[in-house]
C-alpha cells in the first residue's frame, strides 16, 4: 500500500464538530475502497489539514472524499522519509 497525502483547507476555521461530522460520513467510504487512516495534522489556526492514508491508489482516496460528500484540495501519493533507513 502506498502512502496518500489529502489536502483540506476550511474558511471559517474547522470546528470539532465539523471534523467528526466528516469522519462520521467518510469511515465507511474509506472502508470500502480499501482505505487506511494512518494520522493528521491541523493547523493551529484550524484553516488547514493534512491527512494521511495507506491505499492502493490516489483515486481510492479520491472516490472515498467524493462518495461521502467530504470536500479536499488535493490527493497525492508520497513516500515516507524516516531518520532509521
Amino acid at each position: 500500500m502506498t502512502h496518500m497525502i489529502v489536502e483540506t483547507l476550511y474558511d471559517p476555521p474547522a470546528s470539532d464538530d465539523e471534523i467528526d461530522a466528516n469522519a462520521t460520513k467518510l469511515d465507511p467510504c474509506l472502508q470500502g475502497h480499501d482505505v487506511r487512516w494512518l494520522r493528521s495534522y491541523m493547523s493551529l489556526d484550524r484553516r488547514r489539514r493534512i491527512c494521511i492514508f495507506e491505499a492502493p491508489d490516489a483515486d481510492s482516496v479520491r472516490v472515498s472524499y467524493r462518495s461521502a460528500g467530504v470536500k479536499f484540495e488535493r490527493v497525492w501519493p508520497a513516500e515516507e522519509i524516516r531518520d532509521d533507513e
